[in-house]
C-alpha cells in the first residue's frame, strides 16, 4: 500500500514536471510568433517583403519562417514553397504541416503558424517549427521514465523494509499480549524507540503496571480481611462461650456483652473502612467538586484535634502563612486531613508536637501534617499505602491499617500528590495540591 501510494505520487510529480516544461516552451513559442506577426503588420508592403526575405535568409537553424502569398495563393516572398492546405486565416495560432522553399520532394514538417490578410488581399504567414518542442518533450519524457524506475524500486525496497519492521514489532507485541493473557502480568510490551508505536506501547505498559498493582492489592485484601477479622471474631466467640459457661450474675453477662460489642465494633470499623475506600475509588461524579479554601479547612481540622492533642500533653500548632483555593471535594479532602492529623496525634511521643501547615511549593499549595515522632522508615513508605499494611513500629497501636489507604485513594482521586519525608521536627506527610483543571480532574477520576 505504501509502495503504491509512493509510486502514484512519483508519477503525478513527474507528470507535473513534464507538463510544466512542455507548457513553458509552448508559451514562449506562441509569444514569439505573435510578436513577429504584429511587427511585420506594422510595416509597409515593400518593406514587409524585404524583411520577410531577410528573416528567412538569416535563420540558420531553420526554426522560424515567414511568407507572403498573393491573393491567388502564389508565393511572393519568404521561406515557404506553397500555401499550406486548410490554413485558417483568422489571426490565431494553429498546428499545421508546411513545406519550406527548396525542399520539394521532402516530407512536410509540423509548425506553429498564424496567418492574416493584408490590405491588398495578400496573405502574411508567420510560424515556427515545433520540432525542437517535440524533441524536448521526447527527451523529458524519456528522462522521467528512466527516473521513475529507480524511484519505484527505492519505494518498493523502503516499503518492504518498513512493513517488515512493523510486522516484527506487531509479532513481538502479540507474543507479549499472549503471555499477559496466560497470567504473566509482569510482562510488558516491547519498546524500542520513540515512534508512535512505542508511545502506544508505553501507555499500555503504564496501564498494565496499574492493573498489576490493583490485582496484587485485591489478592492481598482477602487474606488481610480474614486475618484482621479473625482476631475480633475469635475473641467474640471466646467471650460468648466463657460467658455462657461462667456467668453467675447479670453483671457477668453485662461484661461479656460489652466485650462482645467491642469486638464487633472493631470488625465493623474494618468493614466500614474497606467500603469507604471502595466507594472513593469507584466514585466518578464531579458534582461535589468546587473551589475549596484550604485555610478555612485547616482551621476546622485544628478546632477538632487541638483539644485532643492537649489532653494527651501534645503541643498542637497551626501555621497559615498563605491561603489558596483548590478544585476539590471538600468532604473527601477533610476526611483525608482528619486521618492524617489523627495519625499524627496517635503516634506523636509524650510531650511531643503536632503541626499543620499551609505553604507554597512553586505554583502549587502544599498541606503539611507533621509530628515529632519517629515516623515511617523510607523502606515502608510505599507499602503503608496498601490496605491493612502497618509498619513495624505501629503494629502495637490499635487500628485497622486502612487510614493511609483511604488518604491515598482520596489524593489520587483529586489528582494531587502524597509525599512522606523526614523533617527537622520529626516526620511529615505532604499533600501537594497541583490545582488541576477540570479536564485533569476528569482524567484522575477515570
Amino acid at each position: 500500500m505504501v509502495c503504491a501510494a509512493f509510486g502514484a505520487t512519483t508519477l503525478l510529480l513527474f507528470g507535473f514536471i513534464y507538463w510544466q516544461t512542455a507548457g513553458l516552451v509552448s508559451v514562449r513559442i506562441d509569444g514569439f510568433i505573435r510578436h513577429e506577426h504584429a511587427a511585420l503588420l506594422r510595416e509597409s508592403p515593400a518593406v514587409m517583403a524585404a524583411d520577410v526575405n531577410t528573416r528567412y535568409a538569416d535563420d540558420l537553424h531553420r526554426l522560424s519562417f515567414a511568407a507572403i502569398f498573393a491573393p491567388s495563393g502564389a508565393p511572393v516572398a519568404g521561406g515557404l514553397a506553397a500555401l499550406p492546405r486548410d490554413l485558417a486565416q483568422d489571426g490565431t495560432l494553429h498546428d499545421i504541416e508546411v513545406l519550406r522553399r527548396g525542399e520539394q520532394g521532402s516530407a512536410p514538417e509540423v509548425a506553429r503558424v498564424v496567418a492574416g490578410r493584408l490590405a491588398d488581399g495578400s496573405l502574411l504567414v508567420v510560424g515556427r517549427s515545433v520540432q525542437d518542442l517535440t524533441d524536448l518533450r521526447s527527451r523529458v519524457g524519456r528522462a522521467l521514465w528512466l527516473g521513475l524506475l529507480p524511484a519505484l524500486a527505492a519505494s518498493l525496497a523502503i516499503g518492504l523494509f518498513a512493513s517488515r519492521r512493523t510486522i516484527v514489532r506487531v509479532r513481538a507485541v502479540n507474543r507479549a499480549i499472549a503471555r499477559i493473557m496466560q497470567g504473566h502480568l509482569q510482562e510488558r510490551l516491547p519498546v524500542r524507540g520513540g515512534g508512535a508505536l512505542d508511545q502506544l506501547a508505553q501507555s499500555c505498559n503504564r496501564m498494565l503496571a496499574e492493573i498489576e498493582r490493583l490485582l496484587d492489592e485485591v489478592k492481598g485484601v482477602g487474606e488481610s480481611i480474614a486475618h484482621d477479622l479473625r482476631g475480633p471474631l475469635t475473641s467474640l466467640r471466646f467471650r460468648l462461650e466463657t460467658g455462657r459457661a461462667r456467668a453467675r450474675s447479670q453483671a457477668d453477662l453485662d461484661g461479656v456483652v460489652a466485650g462482645g460489642l467491642q469486638d464487633l465494633d472493631q470488625s465493623l470499623a474494618i468493614i466500614t473502612a474497606l467500603l469507604r475506600i471502595g466507594e472513593v475509588q469507584a466514585e466518578r461524579r464531579q458534582a461535589a467538586f468546587h473551589q475549596v479554601g484550604l485555610a478555612e479547612l485547616l482551621r476546622e481540622v485544628a478546632e477538632l484535634y487541638a483539644p485532643l492533642a492537649e489532653e494527651r500533653g501534645l503541643t498542637f500548632g497551626l501555621t497559615l502563612g498563605v491561603d489558596a483555593d483548590v478544585w476539590a471535594d471538600r468532604a473527601l479532602l477533610l476526611e483525608a486531613l482528619v486521618n492524617l492529623v489523627d495519625n499524627a496525634v496517635k503516634f506523636a511521643p509524650p510531650a511531643g508536637t503536632v503541626s499543620v501547615k499551609l505553604m507554597w511549593e512553586g505554583t502549587a499549595p502544599v498541606i503539611r501534617v507533621a509530628d515529632s515522632g519517629s515516623g515511617i522508615a523510607p523502606a515502608y513508605r510505599d507499602v503503608v499505602l496498601t490496605r491493612f499494611y502497618r509498619a513495624p513500629p505501629s503494629r502495637h497501636v490499635p487500628g485497622t491499617g486502612l487510614g493511609l489507604s483511604l488518604v491515598s485513594a482520596i489524593v489520587r482521586r483529586h489528582g494531587f500528590e502524597l509525599r512522606m519525608s523526614d523533617v527537622a521536627c520529626g516526620f511529615a506527610v505532604d499533600i501537594l495540591c497541583t490545582a488541576p483543571s477540570d479536564g485533569a480532574v476528569q482524567q484522575a477520576l477515570n
